[in-house]
């Protein structure tokens, strides 16, 4: 079974090969360039670099979000492209919980992305199977630390505002930068344990807000 993880819903382009219980390809960009000029190169590169062809792949896996909403659209755009092109099943992960994953433990863990103006695309994981404890939602700072404070026990922070809002939590720990992102290994896991796939045509990104062009064509 080879597995092709795609994200693209922060400013990283990821790509990442599993192959029988073993990744043998993890390719991450964080560059000038938009998701729509890397992606594609990235995943030709890749697997010319592992001497496969895209019908070597027999299941892909796209990180729906949230995030951001145009690296969404492109990666989910790529992806579904790919399964329906080959013939290939395809399965959606949460960005969150992959996030969360990087973290190798059972204490509280707590993933956050950033949504600006002091929001966050936040949940609450526990367990080494990422148990989701607090829903996945868009919060404002303030009442997302109030839900996860409610907890007892250490919270392992991770996301790259984890730093910025640290003070926010009780008995916090902030991960290094080494674990805020960079999620293809934690995709590829998640997918391989999936009993059943999805439908290529009804996948569709977790945007859990509206785009700026709708919010600015409402005012």
């Amino acid at each position: 079974m080879r597995i092709l993880a795609i994200d693209t819903s922060t400013m990283i382009s990821t790509v990442t090969i599993l192959e029988d219980d073993k990744i043998i390809g993890d390719f991450n960009v964080n560059q000038q360039k938009t998701h729509s000029e890397s992606l594609v190169p990235m995943i030709e590169t890749l697997l010319d670099l592992l001497g496969l062809s895209i019908k070597d792949i027999d299941l892909f896996a796209i990180a729906k979000g949230p995030g951001s909403f145009t690296g969404l659209r492109i990666g989910m755009t790529v992806a579904k492209t790919l399964a329906q092109v080959n013939n290939k099943p395809i399965v959606s992960i949460s960005t969150l919980k992959a996030l969360a994953l990087n973290a190798s433990t059972d204490k509280y863990t707590v993933s956050m992305i950033d949504a600006r103006s002091n929001r966050i695309y936040g949940a609450m994981y526990k367990g080494y199977d990422k148990k989701e404890i607090i829903k996945e939602d868009l919060y404002k700072i303030e009442d997302f630390s109030k839900l996860v404070n409610e907890y007892e026990g250490e919270k392992i922070l991770i996301g790259e505002v984890s730093k910025k809002y640290k003070d926010n939590f009780n008995d916090a720990k902030v991960l290094g930068y080494n674990y805020d992102n960079c999620i293809g290994k934690s995709i590829v896991r998640l997918a391989d344990e999936m009993k059943e796939y999805e439908d290529v045509f009804s996948i569709t990104p977790n945007y859990m807000r509206k785009s700026q062009a709708e919010r600015d064509r409402k005012k």
